[in-house]
């Protein structure tokens, strides 16, 4: 399951791969027929000299935390090869587990904004992971401004009550997860939503 967030015909489609490496054609294949320009994956499972030579036609590695010790895990930001970036490092925020993110600043010529995805277990700690978001949006956040976050985000009504202080609001209103009798809306996209217009949409 992904959601697609699109404004202004800029689309940036989020998605737990579960396992990229052996799944590469089969991702692209089911962003057909559009081009994002933005792809924001969780779980990759891949350690960094894994993911160095992943390739993805038409887009460059933006950003990236991978795995060391576990064997499931790891977010990563991919950018279409004509969008201008700069990356963002909060390599000392990570945490296997606990929080692991990866942002960088999008630069286009009518805008510039800063994507964030995030991922946690919901099994690990949520202090650690709550306190150290909260560092990082000090830190990045400006009124001018506009940041996009997506992920993986268990315990939604707590992280939606420190987002909303930086004006990032809750997207996705459909189920992400949908296993046997029971659904749940885990992953989700957070955005200024009184600046723009936007779609939010499950795969077709």
């Amino acid at each position: 399951m992904y959601e697609q967030y699109r404004t202004n015909h800029f689309e940036i489609p989020h998605q737990n791969v579960r396992g990229l490496s052996h799944k590469i054609d089969e991702f692209l294949i089911s962003l057909l027929p559009n081009s994002p320009q933005i792809l924001c994956l969780t779980e990759n499972h891949l350690q960094n000299e894994e993911i160095a030579n992943v390739k993805l036609d038409q887009y460059t590695l933006g950003a990236q935390f991978c795995i060391q010790t576990y064997k499931q895990g790891g977010v990563c930001i991919y950018v279409s090869n004509d969008i201008q970036f700069s990356t963002i490092n909060l390599e000392q925020h990570n945490s296997e587990k606990d929080l692991e993110i990866c942002t960088l600043k999008v630069h286009i010529p009518s805008n510039s904004f800063i994507i964030i995805c995030i991922s946690r277990s919901p099994l690990r700690n949520f202090n650690y992971f709550l306190n150290q978001l909260e560092s990082i949006l000090n830190k990045i956040y400006k009124v001018s401004t506009d940041l996009i976050l997506c992920g993986d985000t268990p315990r939604k009504l707590l992280l939606e009550s420190l987002l909303t202080s930086y004006n990032l609001l809750s997207t996705v209103k459909f189920p992400t997860r949908i296993f046997n009798n029971s659904s749940t809306l885990i992953d989700n996209i957070y955005i200024n939503t009184n600046r723009y217009t936007f779609l939010i949409s499950p795969p077709s």
